[in-house]
């Protein structure tokens, strides 16, 4: 079987990417919004079902990385080819992105932090409270 045309391995790769953050993500927003009906459980549940699923569906077209940190990782480790990574980092980049704009779309007035993680530190320190002070 030929391998696709480089194109088309991006198309995949930036689905996957897209899947990933409007999936995993969603899952986030919709747990903070549901007060907490899926829990830590079936938040990784969502991402590790998604991840699944855009293995098997783009995994023979493109290898499935999904990440740029996976596509630089293949790349700098010479399984993957150096002038092929720009194309495969920016799919998924562009992928990602345009699932957190539809999440933004979806829910404009942003419940929850889409996925970012706030040390308890910087957390205090962006509210203007003394590290040494109690939360709350």
């Amino acid at each position: 079987m030929p391998r696709p045309d480089l194109a088309r391995r991006g198309l995949a790769e930036g689905l996957a990417a897209f899947a990933l953050v409007f999936a995993g993500c969603g899952a986030i927003v919709a747990d903070e919004v549901y007060g907490g009906q899926l829990g830590s459980v079936g938040v990784a549940l969502a991402f590790g079902l998604v991840i699944m699923v855009m293995v098997y569906a783009t995994g023979h077209l493109s290898g499935a990385h999904i990440n740029p940190a996976v596509t630089l990782a293949f790349t700098l480790t010479r399984h993957f080819p150096a002038r092929e990574a720009l194309a495969y980092g920016g799919a998924q980049v562009a992928g990602a992105v345009c699932g957190a704009l539809l999440l933004l779309a979806a829910w404009p007035d942003e419940p929850a932090h889409l996925g970012a993680t706030v040390g308890a530190l910087a957390y205090q320190l962006v509210r203007g409270e003394s590290p040494r002070e109690a939360p709350g």
